[in-house]
């Protein structure tokens, strides 16, 4: 698939996803927290495993002890950053939204400069805070937040949404001065990530964009720049998968509680947030190199 029928399919998903929420058609919370566990795993995780490559790529990985070095560092940023988490949750909450805005504007590298791109990362990130902060509340002292901190960040990234809407219209305002013409399914994307981050549940609106839209356009980039083909890639992530599956299973037997959804909830975030600090960074450097 080229990247506009990824684009394509995300907008088709998320004009159903729209039409579901308008019609009151919703699922429950635990479902789909479960099903954003299956999603983030199978169809999330795979976007990272060509790190490795990457990597290689760079030179950062040249013989076995190199290696060895790079899993090493990769492992410990991982794992610092889940146990900076737990330690400081409301900070690492809001370093994760940020450094998660600076990685994910990178999808619009090739359309759109730095500054317009971070506005346009930052409003779909923040959002979901417009009209769903009560949700967010309960999402993030899941996440071990206090609920006063939590009202905090929600309310830091209700300013943050509309200065990144103010950037990115201005973006868009500027394109026929410097007459510059853009497709429209370019301009159907950026919109529906627009309403996608309003209308719909936090969870669905983040597990859409980051599964269907980020996760596999990333995919496609380090493929073309690795020549190695998307299914490779996804055969080369099952092994990671398999592993984050035991290693999730494990984990649950020994610091679940009663409350399922509220462990999966917290463990996906957090997880997510010690490896996105290591990808980000080497993603960062690879971009750097380019």
């Amino acid at each position: 698939m080229s990247k506009l029928h990824y684009s394509q399919f995300y907008i088709g998903v998320c004009t159903l996803a729209a039409l579901a929420t308008m019609a009151n058609i919703n699922m429950a919370s635990d479902n789909l927290i479960i099903v954003l566990a299956l999603a983030v795993t199978f169809l999330g995780l795979p976007h990272g495993a060509l790190d490795f490559a990457v990597a290689k790529s760079l030179n950062l990985v040249t013989s076995v002890s190199t290696a060895i070095r790079f899993v090493t560092i990769y492992s410990v940023v991982a794992a610092t950053s889940i146990s900076f988490w737990i330690w400081v949750p409301d900070i690492a909450l809001v370093l994760f939204l940020c450094i998660s805005a600076f990685h994910f504007s990178a999808d619009w590298r090739a359309t759109m400069p730095l500054f317009s791109r971070v506005g346009l990362a930052c409003t779909l990130l923040c959002g979901p805070s417009v009209l769903y902060s009560a949700t967010l509340t309960d999402l993030f002292t899941a996440l071990l937040l206090t609920t006063q901190a939590a009202n905090w960040v929600i309310q830091g990234m209700q300013i943050t949404f509309y200065i990144g809407l103010c950037v990115f219209l201005y973006f868009i305002i500027q394109l026929p001065i410097h007459k510059k013409s853009l497709s429209v399914w370019q301009y159907s994307e950026w919109l529906t990530l627009l309403l996608s981050s309003i209308i719909l549940n936090p969870l669905l609106h983040f597990g859409l964009y980051f599964c269907l839209l980020h996760s596999p356009k990333h995919l496609q980039d380090v493929g073309v720049k690795l020549h190695v083909s998307v299914k490779r890639a996804i055969a080369i992530s099952l092994p990671f998968v398999i592993l984050t599956i035991v290693l999730a299973a494990g984990l649950y037997e020994l610091f679940a509680s009663s409350n399922l959804s509220a462990d999966l909830l917290r463990w996906i975030f957090i997880g997510l947030f010690g490896l996105t600090m290591s990808h980000m960074l080497l993603i960062h450097l690879w971009h750097g190199a380019d």
